[in-house]
């Protein structure tokens, strides 16, 4: 105060230090509510699918294959570029590279449940003579795709917590 006073500045030393925030991906508390939502739509999608096809509307089948597809790849980016390296960031111990790894192990697995699936029936799309082997695989994808993503759920994203949390 004597130093305001006298008309002397405080030196920067004197100065409260301001804590810098830390860098990297910063803390989404939406992140968690949107995937697990995007979860049920890429279920939903299948399911849309599925029916299309039983009900010879084969276009419409395929249309939801298409969208499936679309938002299953915008899905993983956004885990790859958010979830992941954030986790990455606030975890640590032992264990952390594994779990990482695992991470990307699980996303992996759900991209090659689908992959060959859908590159099959985008190149070919269902019809009346591919119907039944359609079905029996959809339902064996949309089994796979859902404990997949409820694995991620229950192990990955619980995980996920603000940076105070940690």
């Amino acid at each position: 105060m004597l130093r305001t006073l006298l008309g002397k500045r405080p030196k920067d030393r004197d100065a409260p230090r301001i804590a810098e925030a830390k860098r990297g991906i910063p803390y989404d508390p939406t992140l968690i509510t949107a995937l697990t939502h995007q979860h049920r739509e890429l279920v939903m999608l299948l399911v849309k699918a599925s029916s299309a096809a039983e009900q010879c509307y084969y276009a419409e089948a395929t249309e939801a294959l298409v969208q499936f597809k679309a938002d299953l790849d915008a899905h993983l980016k956004r885990e790859d570029s958010q979830l992941i390296p954030y986790l990455s960031q606030h975890l640590w111990g032992v264990g952390i590279d594994e779990l990482v790894r695992d991470m990307r192990a699980n996303s992996s697995h759900i991209e090659r449940t689908v992959k060959n699936f859908l590159d099959s029936y985008l190149y070919n799309p269902v019809d009346a003579e591919s119907l039944h082997d359609f079905l029996i695989e959809i339902e064996r994808v949309c089994e796979d795709f859902s404990q997949a993503v409820e694995r991620e759920e229950m192990a990955f994203y619980t995980l996920y917590m603000a940076p105070e949390a940690y």
